[in-house]
């Protein structure tokens, strides 16, 4: 992994709110087929972060994709090209069915066999999706709904998936399936995962490196076994789940 190029690579990125500075020259680097964990408490920037990749906010700095300038691209292309964002809002159609939401995925694919086999995947990956594929999205509990916006950026056929706040209020049980599924799309699928987590206990379960986020400043980076062993980690974070 480390002789390859990096998949995902930000330089010194700067984000302001007006004068409010929400990120303060961060830098971090996503090698093909890893899972990369940004840990941090509430309001560090981690979202920030991740809306600046996605093209939703402008920044200073530069993030190239596979060595594209991101800065260069619109955030339809970013998707098509494989960087697909699963926000924290989850921002599903709620009057549309689980079926239609994970068809809105799919909506700038033009191979609809590779949809169909990617729809069928989601479904054995999410059973509880399968179970509910006529259902409406505003109907289905937070866990489900979670699910359901997991699938629906699987069905954009990402290369790099961001995931933000995933287990964020959900039960055990459900937090357990989320597990499974990132397990499995790494592991079996091959899938990059960027994953923005306040729940350190879930980003250290997965991830190979892992950067610390406080107050828009990386203040740790490295391999999660500095994580480990770090005793401010342990006592700030990991503690408190």
């Amino acid at each position: 992994m480390a002789d390859s190029d990096p998949h995902l690579e930000i330089e010194d990125l700067h984000v302001y709110y007006g004068k409010s500075h929400a990120l303060k020259g961060v830098s971090l680097s996503i090698e093909p087929g890893e899972i990369y964990g940004v840990i941090g408490p509430n309001g560090a920037g981690k979202t920030t972060m991740l809306n600046a990749i996605a093209g939703f906010v402008d920044y200073e700095g530069a993030i190239h994709y596979d060595g594209i300038d991101l800065a260069t691209v619109s955030p339809r292309d970013i998707v098509t090209d494989g960087l697909v964002y699963c926000t924290e809002d989850r921002d599903l159609f709620p009057f549309f069915s689980v079926h239609e939401n994970l068809q809105m995925g799919a909506q700038f694919r033009d191979d609809r066999e590779a949809v169909k086999r990617d729809l069928e995947m989601v479904y054995d990956l999410f059973p509880r999706l399968d179970e509910r594929r006529e259902q409406e999205a505003e109907t289905m509990s937070g866990g489900e709904q979670q699910m359901l916006a997991i699938g629906r950026a699987l069905m954009s056929d990402p290369d790099l998936l961001m995931l933000d706040e995933p287990t964020l209020g959900l039960a055990p049980i459900i937090i357990e399936d989320i597990n499974d599924a990132i397990e499995t799309l790494n592991e079996d699928e091959g899938l990059t995962i960027l994953l923005a987590e306040q729940n350190s206990t879930f980003a250290l379960r997965h991830a190979e490196r892992l950067a610390l986020l406080e107050t828009g400043e990386i203040e740790l980076a490295g391999p999660a076994d500095e994580f480990q062993d770090s005793d401010y980690i342990q006592e700030a974070y990991i503690g408190i789940h």
